[in-house]
């Protein structure tokens, strides 16, 4: 005899001579063991059951009625999986094609799924998924963010388009693929592009192009690299634009310039379900021989510029005394109010000041009408 001690949250399963006899209960046991060989081999009693999957399936085949009376069984077949829920809290989610022992002294409930029929988990079901902290095999979460649109491909086709949230598949019998697009305004620089004007002039531009995705299955679906497409496109309207126009055209018409390229832009960015916002030209680079050049013409320019404006603003002065002169001509007394004010401009340099022969005296004294002066 020999004495085998039970503890709490504990059971044992008793072999004889290799062959299952019992289930031990908490407790002090006592066996014989005369000619006997017996293995004791104890088992934890926790809400995972039987851990190990082929220690399970051994006790379910072989011994199925000891099973029934300890255990809640969960066998799934190869398209089911199954959640479970033990004494009311969601615990995990179980493979296809798998056998679960629990002990029936958990509350146990079981939920399970065709995922071969459908890979998308359901609303229900996914909140558990989102609450727990483990990732289970053979499922894929995805999420998609504010402001950016999913597109679900599943077996290489397209199915829908995914809101903002988690979402989560089963990946099973399924090759699931989700490509998420951004749908905020977005920018794209091209900086340094070199080309060559109508007249062999060699400039570098840099623009900026806006713009949106609006269609995001044609974005993805359209062309390989959907953002070095546009680049590209844009690259050669520029270049096909600019380079038929000599490169006087091209700097004076340099404010204009986005709103011509844009209109030939529009038709090729639509295409592949983009809306372009505005394509911009931040600068244009002129070599450092052709700077110089531009800036000695701009000097010339603004010389004469200003030699015309001297000269008319002599004539303008020219005009405007030979029409004083021709007034005074017509009118003595305005002559007379003439000759006040030089005497007034007159008399104001001189410190002092003789008068003989009164207002005549100091008229004829100083000045001459005649153009003769007698001082």
């Amino acid at each position: 005899m020999f004495t085998i001690t039970i503890k709490e949250n504990e059971k044992a399963l008793v072999y004889k001579n290799e062959k299952f006899e019992k289930v031990l209960e908490t407790g002090v046991h006592k066996l014989f063991h005369i000619f006997q060989n017996y293995r004791v081999e104890r088992l934890q009693v926790t809400k995972e059951g039987i851990t190990n999957s082929l220690q399970a399936q051994t006790l379910y085949k072989n011994y199925p009625e000891l099973v029934e009376q300890y255990f809640n069984v969960v066998n799934l077949e190869e398209n089911e999986r199954a959640y479970i829920w033990i004494d009311g809290k969601f615990e995990t989610l179980l493979e296809c094609g798998t056998l679960h022992l629990y002990w029936k002294e958990f509350e146990l409930k079981v939920e399970k799924v065709d995922v071969q029929s459908d890979c998308k988990v359901s609303e229900a079901l996914a909140i558990n998924l989102m609450q727990s902290k483990v990732t289970f095999a053979q499922t894929k979460k995805i999420v998609i963010r504010e402001n950016q649109e999913g597109y679900l491909y599943v077996n290489h086709k397209f199915v829908e388009v995914l809101k903002a949230g988690r979402h989560f598949y089963y990946t099973d019998f399924y090759d699931v693929e989700v490509k998420a697009i951004e749908t905020k305004i977005k920018e794209l620089e091209i900086t340094g592009q070199e080309l060559l004007s109508s007249d062999k002039v060699t400039l570098r531009c840099n623009l900026t192009m806006h713009y949106k995705i609006t269609d995001g299955r044609a974005y993805i679906e359209a062309v390989d690299q959907s953002k070095e497409y546009l680049y590209k496109q844009l690259q050669f309207a520029v270049r096909e634009h600019l380079g038929a126009l000599t490169i006087d055209e091209i700097l004076s018409k340099q404010h204009t310039l986005s709103t011509e390229i844009l209109e030939k832009f529009y038709t090729i960015c639509k295409n592949v379900g983009v809306e372009v916002e505005g394509v911009y030209i931040k600068d244009i680079i002129l070599p450092g021989e052709m700077r110089e050049i531009f800036n000695q013409v701009i000097e010339a320019s603004k010389r004469a510029e200003a030699n015309n404006i001297q000269r008319r603003e002599e004539t303008a002065a020219t005009r405007s005394l030979l029409n004083t002169a021709k007034l005074m001509n017509d009118n003595p007394a305005l002559a007379r109010l003439k000759e006040l004010e030089a005497l007034e401009k007159i008399t104001q340099t001189i410190g002092t000041l003789n008068v003989y022969g009164g207002l005549d005296g100091v008229m004829n004294g100083l000045v001459d009408l005649k153009g003769n002066s007698r001082v």
